[in-house]
């Protein structure tokens, strides 16, 4: 009897401690799930978090790219750069790719649609810098600016200013052509008359044209240099041109005309007498046999009480050359 009763009590011992260990294991599983539930909560915040945070600094990098782009336009509508129409038809279509992923992602972070408006205007802005010809008035203005490049007379005395004004002109018709959508036969004939233009011109001068041509007219004012007729006459003011000038220099006198009809008169700030004057034309002649034609004044200092001193020569300049068989007439 004793030892069914320790059966017994063996048995309920065994039954009471495997409930115990299978609600232990009930209680483990949860505990498990409750943890992995949680870990798997916090991964997916932190899953949402960097998304968020990646979206943003995604948006952010599309931002500073708008700019950018805005620059790029601002630029080319104040026409501080210049492209083509084939470039800057590349260019719309580049800003046009990335303004779906911008205006996408704006709306995904604002909530509402982005407006571009502004830089609409300003394409549409650009858009009407470009046409199929050169107006009417720019043609113009660059013929207008080249004439006297064309004008032999004027050419051949200013080679280079002229091939300057071609180089300027060619400038422009550089930028008028960056405007085109299509070739301009009637800018494109006469950007290529320029270019000849400038080449004859270049010939020219090197071939000595501008030398010989400055001799050619030296040699035509040699023959056409001469004294002005006589204003008045005073032996004296002569003798001081023979004897004052300076030989070495400017030759020796070959005759001495007075232009002035009566001494002139210079006064201080006072208008007070401070010299008086007559104007001589002089023609001279150097150890090498040529004539020259000089000008100047004989001159007196005021001293005071209407009295002036000794006459003395000024030379202003020497005109030029001239022929001495015309020294007489």
């Amino acid at each position: 009897m004793k030892r069914l009763n320790t059966i017994f009590i063996c048995i309920i011992f065994l039954g009471f401690s495997a409930s115990t260990f299978a609600q232990f294991n009930k209680l483990k599983e949860k505990a498990k799930s409750t943890t992995e539930n949680v870990k798997n909560s916090t991964n997916s915040k932190k899953s949402n978090s960097n998304s968020s945070e990646n979206s943003s600094l995604d948006f952010s990098e599309l931002e500073s790219q708008k700019m950018e782009w805005t620059s790029t336009f601002e630029r080319l509508q104040k026409k501080w750069d210049m492209l083509t129409y084939s470039e800057y038809n590349q260019k719309k279509a580049e800003y046009n790719e990335f303004y779906k992923k911008y205006s996408s992602a704006y709306l995904a972070k604002n909530k509402k649609a982005h407006s571009d408006s502004y830089t609409k205007n300003m394409l549409t802005e650009i858009d009407s810098y470009y046409s199929n010809s050169v107006s009417n008035e720019a043609m113009s203005s660059i013929k207008k600016k080249t004439e006297r490049c064309f004008n032999e007379e004027d050419w051949r005395v200013y080679p280079t200013d002229r091939m300057k004004d071609i180089d300027i002109a060619l400038k422009e018709i550089k930028t008028a052509k960056a405007y085109l959508t299509d070739e301009d036969p009637t800018l494109n004939q006469f950007e290529k008359s320029l270019i000849d233009q400038k080449s004859k011109i270049q010939a020219y001068l090197d071939e000595g044209g501008l030398e010989k041509r400055n001799a050619e007219v030296e040699k035509r004012l040699v023959e056409k240099r001469r004294l002005h007729d006589a204003g008045m006459e005073d032996q004296s003011v002569v003798d001081v041109v023979f004897t004052k000038i300076d030989k070495e220099k400017y030759g020796t006198p070959q005759r001495v005309v007075i232009t002035s009809k009566t001494w002139e008169i210079e006064k201080n700030d006072y208008d007070l007498p401070k010299l008086k004057f007559v104007k001589v034309d002089i023609a001279t002649k150097k150890d090498d046999g040529k004539c020259y034609y000089v000008k100047g004044s004989v001159a007196q200092k005021h001293e005071g009480g209407g009295i002036y001193g000794e006459k003395y020569l000024n030379i202003y300049y020497t005109e030029g050359e001239m022929n001495c068989n015309n020294i007489n007439e």
